[in-house]
């Protein structure tokens, strides 16, 4: 347990170190949000200009209001949802991009320069591609089985007689599916971390021993990425509570508040990235010996006699 500790300890502070990444990532966050909720700020305009009601969507955000607007069939909010889905991929792909970066910061643990921070990210973004699509092809049952577990869910909840038992159902399934999703996602972290710590430039070997890595650890990798999700969890429900006890604020505090619940999230998930590499480097990262210094064998002294100048005998 006291190496458990050690590695979050340690997770946290290279997190900490380097934490610049982490308002890079958040600062790109805030500004795809700006831009992808444009178009439905621009489809309400012509309908708050005109209402009573404007000013609790305007200057403030009441949930009622905003429900009922959104779910008015004249107002059709939900057409625009596709602006905000493409800028979503795009960060997507931006956070794929920098995580080549991040783990290299990670693993070497120290400020990294621009130029090789940047370098490190276009040296593994193909191989995260190839990772990523690994990893939705090993998704899809998964969601298959979600997709069963709704409608197993759903039909008895229609009745009254059976409503508490589709209720059961939809929990239980649902938390065996995002526990699997879990350790998907652990699976294949690791797998990043891998190929940074080992240059590994094939995906598919790469996937193939992150995966015996993975199980033939699990209680201790799982342990450590499950603490630091319920970390963020705990983060999550305590910031929406706050925010749905608040009364009524203007929005600009609104979205402040809601921020910061955004930064704890991005916060945690850098968290588990950091530990998950301590803990790859401790277990199976052979640590540098120096070489034992060579002390010369002692060289025996050689008397040298000189020659004989006595002259010999005359003849």
């Amino acid at each position: 347990m006291s190496d458990q500790r050690g590695v979050l300890s340690e997770g946290f502070r290279r997190m900490w170190h380097y934490q610049r990444v982490l308002w890079f990532v958040f600062v790109i966050n805030l500004v795809f949000s700006h831009f992808g909720s444009g178009a439905a700020i621009h489809k309400l305009d012509w309908v708050t200009d005109h209402s009573l009601e404007s000013r609790r969507v305007a200057e403030m955000f009441d949930y009622g209001a905003f429900s009922a607007l959104s779910s008015n069939p004249e107002v059709r909010l939900f057409e625009v949802a596709g602006v905000s889905i493409s800028f979503s991929i795009v960060f997507f792909i931006v956070v794929l991009f920098l995580t080549g970066g991040i783990l290299e910061a990670y693993r070497a643990d120290r400020r990294l320069t621009t130029r090789e921070f940047f370098e490190a990210c276009g040296t593994y973004f193909w191989r995260w591609v190839r990772l990523v699509i690994m990893m939705a092809i090993v998704l899809i049952p998964i969601l298959i089985l979600a997709s069963v577990i709704s409608k197993q869910g759903t039909s008895p909840m229609l009745s009254a007689a059976t409503e508490k038992t589709g209720f059961w159902i939809l929990v239980g399934g649902y938390a065996v599916c995002g526990l699997l999703m879990m350790i998907v996602r652990l699976w294949f972290d690791m797998a990043q971390v891998r190929a940074v710590v080992e240059e590994e430039p094939g995906m598919w070997r790469n996937a193939g021993q992150a995966f015996k890595l993975t199980f033939g650890n699990f209680g201790s990798l799982f342990w450590i990425y499950f603490r630091i999700s319920l970390v963020g969890w705990s983060a999550l429900v305590a910031g929406l509570y706050i925010w749905s006890q608040m009364p009524p604020a203007r929005f600009g505090w609104t979205l402040f508040f809601l921020e910061i619940v955004v930064l704890a999230g991005f916060a945690t998930r850098f968290w588990q990235r950091s530990s998950e590499m301590v803990w790859y480097q401790r277990h199976f990262l052979v640590p540098a010996v120096a070489p034992a210094p060579i002390v010369p064998a002692p060289v025996p002294l050689v008397t040298i006699t000189p020659p004989s100048t006595t002259p010999g005998p005359e003849n």
